[in-house]
């Protein structure tokens, strides 16, 4: 977790304990009922997903680039929560 991901988890870095064949969703339903107002900060409140408010990483490459959100993880596999922070 970093940035403003970080303050809301209240942590520096989860360690999950998943089923075989879980996705990055999974993940994130996981996370979003253990730490209550992480939502709030982790996703968009129109589209109720993290994808315009965050940068997520699988073994440091950007989901857009696998299989999105539905990307399964593998033992070992290390997620990157980035917030994309906008300004003007």
């Amino acid at each position: 977790m970093l940035g403003t991901l970080r303050k809301a988890l209240g942590e520096d870095c989860v360690e999950l304990i998943l089923p075989d064949g879980a996705d990055i969703n999974q993940v994130i339903e996981l996370l979003i009922g253990s730490y209550g107002g992480f939502d709030e900060v982790f996703l968009d409140s129109v589209m109720n997903s993290p994808l315009p408010n965050a940068l997520i990483l699988l073994d440091g490459v950007e989901i857009g680039n696998l299989k999105g959100l539905g990307t399964p993880l593998e033992d070992g596999s290390t997620l990157t929560l980035l917030p994309v922070t906008h300004g003007g």
